[in-house]
């Protein structure tokens, strides 16, 4: 597999651009780490018939989260990891308990931080929220760094780029 020199995951294609972009887009959290943060609007199809949200897509939009995380925050899009590079970040466990409903048309606002990073593992936190701070849930989500050119999915340490930009995010302990 080819690692050219300018490939984002690996750290060589870093530049100051990339960095503001992440500055802006990650704020402070008050807990020590940053904060990433994305709203969804909830639509139709992902709603009952009363409007209320369907659990699944909330559990789905999960994904988006930590998705959205990799390519604006960590400059590491599953595309470049899943298919360029045959490596990925399959899920390990996720809890989650639902605090609130959300409604057709919602705005949720997810925010993710890295609660502890291991060798392969990430340990995220995520919270959602409707307009006006009302909590709609929390998470708690591991992933594990792979790789996934064997016939099955094997451990591998997170690339050094990768885990500084990801602890970016680490709430201290």
């Amino acid at each position: 597999m080819d690692r050219s020199a300018t490939d984002p995951v690996s750290g060589n294609a870093a530049d100051a651009e990339k960095e503001d972009a992440l500055d802006r887009n990650a704020g402070a959290s008050g807990q020590g780490g940053k904060t990433f943060t994305a709203d969804y609007t909830l639509r139709f199809g992902q709603c009952d018939p009363a409007g209320i949200a369907f659990f699944p897509r909330l559990i789905e939009m999960l994904n988006w989260v930590v998705e959205d995380w990799f390519a604006k925050a960590l400059d590491a899009d599953f595309r470049s990891i899943h298919i360029a590079r045959d490596e990925g970040v399959p899920a390990r466990s996720l809890s989650i308990d639902f605090i609130g409903p959300a409604e057709l048309g919602d705005v949720l606002t997810y925010r993710l931080q890295v609660a502890s990073l291991g060798r392969s593992s990430i340990n995220l936190a995520i919270a959602a929220e409707r307009e006006g701070g009302r909590p709609v849930l929390t998470a708690t989500h591991t992933i594990v760094y792979c790789d996934l050119s064997g016939a099955a999915p094997k451990s591998m340490a997170i690339p050094d780029a990768l885990r500084e930009r990801m602890a970016v995010f680490l709430v201290p302990a």
